[in-house]
């Protein structure tokens, strides 16, 4: 009774399809494959046919890696009464579809016998993934970029200003599997090779009779681009100036920006936004941290991810009135709160600028606003957070000091620029602070110029590369026609790089309109700002000069400050008509 019934279903389901035959009386067909294989017909990229190998109830086939083992199109021959199954799903040869990464149990049956048989797939030696990691390229990926297979291609898109010459690739292979270019053995993670042009990779095994070979082709993404990233809620804001740093821990921007009077309640206080790559976040009050009124505001953060904000303090508590003093803050448990108090110091200042130490010692840089304290008037000042007080370190430059600015540079060293106040010399002299001593000590030589007839004006900038090359730039001081000298010290001298930059000056006092910041991968970055907008150039080691200038915005810009995190992405802030502006070079 169960053969008739069964009869009668196979001749139902033999109906469907035109390749079965009727059923013969005394047939006695087996319920085995007489072949196994994969064919180019059926699987494009396969170039021969591919034999599986049948003992009895399992068949044994290697997969090329040209044909996706997930999604290989078998073909097999069986007695023309047979159906063959897998699960309850009738498979017609070289059309279905199979996925042999794992055993796959097929099921044959004729009208006189049904089996099992076992497939048993074993991919060809292979390279499985591939990828350039920041971790493996320092200083010429600063993200990881995964390769995208297609059989054996392998294709990774990396950024347009990527170095392709000397990476390193990181893959995994099938057990077993040793993988060579061009004869020489690699490592994943170490083997450095030139990505210029396509790269093959050739992988074998000990059952390998014919190498695989996979090709690397490295495409290009779009070009980065300069975007406005910041949000509404801070964009709102009316203010007068802003100063930016990267969080080491997070590898995202915190600002410090100034209200003006025209700003909510008029008090001008300072206020800390922090990014968390998506959405700007108040750090503090909304309205503003400081008591008051405040002027030069600067923010730094030590490699704790510990925040410090110093400006030039307006505010009154008492009677003690804390007129152009320096303030200095941090945030710690969710909290601001004053290192000792307001009033920081003994002189009030011009020209404030804050930055720690490698070991995370608050260090403050600022001209003497009036001749108190025990120095003079413009005499250049600095003062230390040692063991929870501030200690004065005088500068032995110029006894009239135009501009100050310090700075902690890529090399954790921190350095002070000092624009020289008579206004017949005028030249900015790079100091570096002596942690052992703490001592201040005179970068090179003092009064910098690519020439004695070039007097510089209230605007500079300074910063280092990792092996402790310093760079600075200063403007020069005329009105109209001004130039920027950019200058590098390599250990023993200084000396100017790249062409002079013109800029076009504007009828208002801009100031602060200049900005350096060196890249991990040693890229120097130069942003400017004049009458036709906000540019940012870098430098070009091959020509020993400038690439052409990319403009971010036709607004005139104030206050800029440029810094680039260690994934290697820059960030602008300034201010262009009383509006807060940050910009990120978006590199995909």
């Amino acid at each position: 009774m169960k053969q008739a019934i069964y009869l009668f279903f196979l001749s139902t389901i033999c109906l469907s399809f035109s390749a079965c035959k009727k059923y013969e009386v005394g047939y006695d067909g087996k319920a085995v494959f007489s072949s196994y294989t994969l064919e180019p017909s059926s699987n494009p990229d396969l170039t021969k046919q591919v034999k599986g190998v049948i003992e009895g109830n399992n068949v044994y086939i290697r997969i090329p890696n040209s044909v996706n083992i997930n999604n290989a199109i078998p073909s097999f021959t069986v007695d023309d009464q047979a159906i063959v199954y897998i699960d309850k799903k009738v498979q017609q040869s070289g059309i279905t579809p199979v996925d042999l990464s794992d055993t796959v149990q097929y099921r044959i049956a004729t009208p006189t016998d049904m089996s099992m048989v076992k497939v048993h797939a074993l991919r060809n030696a292979a390279i499985v993934s591939f990828g350039f990691y920041a971790e493996d390229n320092d200083g010429i990926l600063f993200k990881n970029y995964i390769g995208t297979f297609n059989g054996l291609k392998i294709q990774v898109n990396l950024p347009t200003d990527a170095d392709l010459s000397k990476l390193v690739a990181r893959f995994v292979t099938t057990s077993g599997a040793v993988v060579k270019v061009g004869g020489v053995t690699q490592t994943s993670s170490q083997s450095i090779n030139n990505f210029t042009t396509d790269v093959t990779y050739q992988v074998t095994d000990t059952e390998t009779i014919v190498p695989e070979d996979f090709v690397v082709s490295i495409g290009r993404l779009t070009a980065p681009e300069w975007i406005d990233i910041l949000s509404s809620n801070i964009a709102a804001y009316i203010v007068g100036e802003v100063s930016l740093a990267i969080n080491p821990t997070s590898n995202y921007p915190v600002i410090i920006f100034g209200r003006t009077a025209a700003d909510g309640d008029g008090t001008r206080k300072a206020v800390v936004s922090s990014y968390d790559g998506k959405l700007w976040s108040i750090v503090g009050d909304a309205q503003g941290i400081s008591l008051g009124r405040t002027e030069t505001v600067g923010i730094a953060i030590d490699d704790n991810g510990v925040l410090y904000a110093a400006y030039k303090d307006y505010a009154t508590t008492g009677t003690a009135l804390l007129t152009q003093y320096a303030s200095v803050q941090k945030y710690s448990d969710g909290n601001w709160s004053y290192l000792i108090g307001p009033n920081s110091n003994a002189q009030r200042t011009n020209y404030l600028h804050i930055a720690t130490t490698q070991s995370g010692m608050p260090v403050i840089g600022y001209a003497a606003a009036r001749a108190e304290g025990g120095v003079a008037n413009r005499s250049t000042q600095s003062a230390l957070f040692i063991n929870n007080a501030w200690s004065l370190r005088s500068i032995d430059a110029s006894p009239a000091t135009l501009y100050t600015r310090i700075r902690k540079g890529r090399d954790n060293k921190v350095y002070y620029a000092v624009m020289d106040g008579i206004s017949t010399t005028r030249k900015p002299t790079i100091y570096k602070l002596n942690e052992t001593s703490l001592n201040w000590e005179v970068v090179g030589t003092a009064m910098v110029s690519p020439d004695a007839s070039v007097v510089g004006a209230a605007v500079m900038d300074v910063d280092a590369a990792e092996n402790g090359e310093v760079y600075m730039v200063f403007q020069s001081q005329a009105t109209t026609n001004k130039m920027s000298y950019v200058m590098k010290y390599n250990g023993t001298s200084w000396r100017q790089i790249g062409d002079a930059i013109s800029h076009t000056a504007t009828s208002n006092s801009q100031r602060d309109n200049i900005a350096l910041a060196v890249h991990p991968n040693g890229t120097l970055y130069f942003a400017h700002g004049d009458a036709n907008g906000l540019k940012v150039q870098t430098f070009n080691n091959n020509t020993q000069n400038w690439n052409p200038a990319i403009t971010i915005q036709a607004g005139v810009p104030d206050k800029i400050t440029m810094r680039i995190s260690e994934e290697g992405i820059p960030y602008i802030a300034t201010v262009t008509d009383t509006k807060l502006k940050v910009f990120k070079y978006d590199i995909p």
